[in-house]
């Protein structure tokens, strides 16, 4: 018998804290203490977005990429061939058509940011490397160009 009313009083203890936690968080529901319902007001004016999408200028050709890769040992030279594309190193400079830097992935894995249209992949393990290259705004958005070599490693 004694044994159920020690349970018992867990029970209610456990019950009145139950009930505190969901009073609570109701209260704070209605109350909306972080103000979430002001952060749409329409009619508001707008905020300028941080990535802002790059216009193509009239009659600007659309730049192009080649890849070109030699393995010697375990290190690969590898130079970025474009048409209608400069290389730029800043990164929060405003975005200009035909400008830019390159993301780069090494079997599928990111692996930096390319300033420079040539570059060296250094220790490289025996086998087979899928390399891929896409050239980027300097804002970060992709041109929706790149280029994919296969090499190996012997």
């Amino acid at each position: 018998m004694k044994v159920f009313i020690v349970s018992m009083r867990n029970l209610i203890l456990g019950g009145i804290v139950f009930l505190i936690v969901l009073v609570a968080g109701i209260v704070l529901l209605v109350k909306d203490p972080l103000n979430v319902s002001d952060s749409y007001r329409p009619g508001a004016e707008s905020i300028t977005a941080s990535a802002l999408p790059v216009e193509t200028p009239g009659g600007a050709e659309k730049p192009s990429l080649y890849l070109d890769v030699s393995v010697d040992g375990t290190t690969a030279d590898v130079s970025l061939l474009t048409q209608n594309f400069e290389f730029v190193e800043d990164d929060m400079a405003i975005p200009i058509y035909g400008q830019g830097h390159a993301h780069l992935y090494l079997n599928g894995e990111e692996k930096g940011m390319i300033y420079q249209p040539e570059f060296l992949l250094k220790n490289l393990p025996k086998g087979e490397h899928e390399l891929r290259v896409e050239l980027n705004y300097s804002n970060h958005l992709p041109y929706k160009i790149e280029a994919v070599k296969y090499f190996v490693v012997e």
